[in-house]
Parts: C-alpha cells; sequence; structure tokens
C-alpha cells in the first residue's frame, strides 16, 4: 500500500540526500502496526551473545513513555532509513519550491538505524491513552528520512550514539571505525581464528559471568588507539596479517586467550591473570614493540616460564604472584561475600606497569612508551 509523507523539506547529510518533516504520535504507532517501521538488529544494537535476545532497554522506554505523557521528555530528531534495493521511494516536489514536496513510498518499510528506544516510547505512550493517560496523540516529532545502503546505517549509529550516553563504545566502534587503531582492532579480530565474534564480546562493554568470551572489543580497539594510531593506511594489511601471527603465537603459550567452553573460560578468570583486560592491554603495547624492532615471536616463549621469589615458584599469571601487587597491577579489594580478594586494577598507570613487566619479562623492556 502506497505511503505519502507531505511537508518533506530536501536536505543533505553524510554526503546523501535526505528529507526532514514532522511526524505526529499516531503515525509512530500506525507504523508499527501496519509494518511501515522495522527494526534490523545487526545495525542497532545488536542482540545479547548470550541470550541471542536483542538489545533493548525496557526501562528507557517506560521511563521515556512517562515523560512523553507527563509532557516534559526532550526527544530529538527521529530516524528512518529506506534501503535502496529493498524500497521504492519517490519525491514530489511543490510546483512553487523543488525543495519542498511530498515523499511518496511506493514499496517498502523504514528501518531505525537510530533511535530505536525513542520509537518504543512514543508507541507505548499513544496505547497508554486507552488506559486513560492524557497524552496528546496528535503531538509532532521531527523526523529525518534516509535512503542510503545499510552499511551506512553502520555511520548513523556511531554518529548518533558515540558523543553521548547510548550505546557502548564496544558495539558503536564494532559498527563504523572511525580511525586507523580502531580499523586494525577491527580487522585483527575478524581475520584471527582464535578470536572473532565467537571470542571477542561486540555488543557490551562488559562480559557476563555467564559469557564465554576473551574480551569486549572496546577493550581491544582501546589498547590499539594507545599503541597503534601512527600506522600508515599502506600498512594496514601486514600489520594486520602479523598480529594474527603474533596472536597464534600467544595462544600456543597462553591457551587461556583461545578460544574455550564456558566452564574453562570462567576457570581461567578464577586461575589468571593472563586473560585480563589488563593483560590483554598489555599483549597489544608489547605486539608494537616487537613488530617495530623485528623481534622473533618465540621470545613469546617466556611467558609460559614460572616466577620464582622468595624461594618459591609462582605461574607468571597467577593472581598470587607478588610481582602484579608490587606493580600495582592488582589490588585487594573485598568480595560481595566480604571476604577479600584481589582484583586487577584498570587504569593508565597499570597499564603501563604491565606493559613493563611484559616486556622486561620478555628481556625487550628498552624505552618502553
Amino acid at each position: 500500500m502506497q505511503t505519502l509523507i507531505p511537508n518533506v523539506v530536501v536536505t543533505r547529510d553524510g554526503g546523501y540526500e535526505c528529507y526532514d518533516t514532522t511526524v505526529t504520535a499516531k503515525d509512530i504507532a500506525r507504523s508499527f502496526t501496519h509494518g511501515l517501521i522495522t527494526i534490523d538488529p545487526d545495525r542497532q544494537r545488536g542482540r545479547n551473545t548470550v541470550t541471542g535476545r536483542f538489545v533493548l532497554k525496557q526501562e528507557k522506554i517506560e521511563r521515556w513513555a512517562r515523560e512523553l505523557q507527563e509532557d516534559r521528555a526532550i526527544f530529538g530528531q527521529l530516524t528512518w532509513n529506506f534501503r535502496p534495493g529493498e524500497s521504492d521511494l519517490h519525491f514530489d516536489p511543490d510546483p512553487n519550491d523543488a525543495n519542498h514536496g511530498t515523499l511518496v513510498i511506493r514499496e517498502g518499510a523504514a528501518y531505525l538505524p537510530d533511535s530505536v528506544h525513542r520509537h518504543h516510547a512514543i508507541r507505548l505512550a499513544v496505547e497508554s491513552i486507552g488506559a486513560g493517560s492524557s497524552f496528546d496523540q496528535n503531538r509532532r516529532f521531527s523526523l529525518r528520512i534516509w535512503a542510503v545502503p545499510r552499511e551506512f546505517e553502520n555511520a548513523i549509529f556511531y554518529a548518533m550514539n558515540t558523543e553521548h550516553d547510548k550505546a557502548d563504545s564496544t558495539r558503536s566502534k564494532w559498527l563504523a571505525q572511525r580511525n586507523v587503531a580502531q580499523l586494525l582492532a577491527a580487522e585483527v579480530v575478524r581475520s584471527s581464528p582464535h578470536l572473532g565474534e565467537r571470542n571477542i564480546e561486540t555488543v557490551t562493554n562488559t562480559l557476563s559471568a555467564r559469557n564465554p568470551r576473551l574480551a569486549a572489543f572496546n577493550t581491544i580497539a582501546n589498547g590499539f588507539e594507545d599503541a597503534w594510531d601512527n600506522i600508515p593506511d599502506e600498512a594496514i594489511g601486514p600489520v594486520v596479517q602479523w598480529f594474527s601471527s603474533y596472536w597464534d603465537r600467544l595462544v600456543d603459550v597462553l591457551p587461556v586467550l583461545g578460544r574455550l567452553s564456558l566452564p574453562e573460560r570462567q576457570a581461567a578468570r578464577k586461575d589468571t591473570l593472563a586473560s585480563s583486560a589488563i593483560a590483554i592491554h598489555g599483549y597489544i603495547r608489547l605486539a608494537r614493540r616487537l613488530y617495530d624492532h623485528s623481534i622473533d615471536l618465540t621470545v613469546l616463549d617466556k611467558l609460559a616460564e614460572k616466577h620464582e621469589e622468595g624461594g618459591r615458584l609462582y605461574e607468571y599469571f597467577a593472581w598470587d604472584n607478588p610481582e602484579w601487587q608490587r606493580r600495582g597491577v592488582v589490588i585487594p579489594a573485598v568480595n560481595k561475600a566480604g571476604r577479600q580478594s584481589l582484583t586487577a586494577r584498570n587504569s593508565h598507570q597499570s597499564r603501563r606497569a604491565m606493559t613493563e613487566a611484559l616486556v622486561e619479562r620478555l628481556g625487550v623492556a628498552e624505552d618502553v612508551e
């Protein structure tokens, strides 16, 4: 069924022509009902990698719906995209003004590269009228309509969700890389047989106890941003290839850095610091030193050797290895049960301390940055 959107203004954003208009809350609710609006989780906040469910914060939706009912919500602009090849759009200009007119949608549905929660909140506010709320379903909302390829939706999501408290950095950086370091991180994760989305979390910044993955992508990206941000574009391919070999060797030496089952991952987190975020950051910074100085990767074998201190042998990455507390990498903390335990200290200073420990361990510690 053909849909007409009147009072459209032609504008331009991100190198593409797009259309600005306003729609009512009732229009939004009807668009959900009649299938004019659809959601692609892979171009939005993704699916929870443990439960498989679309990441949607119901508490936020309900809170914003209440604010709409109370007329105190600040919503900003909504975003739709009609993907070329999946939709048939036609702009019918006003005879008196070529930049104004009616957008005719002959076929297709609008994807939401941004503002999913706001759309759901508007729909919920309209539904609340049936329960006696005084929400005005004729309230108008600003809407920008795009007609861009699905891949560009990643850039829209990134632009709308990195400068504010919206999606986790992991998700934004995974969908669209904004610098060479982020690009390197993404290509390394995709190319390594030991990493990939099966072993790197690409939706949230944190790992639940039931998530068998090694780390969040934001951890990987931050490491590259700290140590690999000045790689020229023409060197990206060779660096990715080298780093994949580097990680292969690391996994040979420290198998906990590869893919593990959930019980194995849970045991590794308990038994060793080797797969912690602070250690991963150290491996990425260590890699830069080995790469720059063309150091043979067999030097990594030293990471599997035991550490001797006070007449006792420790696994090098054991939580109780005194070296880590001495360097400030781990600190005592009280857990939920009220018992003291050791936890990694994630800060600029502790990351530097981890890097210094690793390069000294391998005997490549000159001029550590």
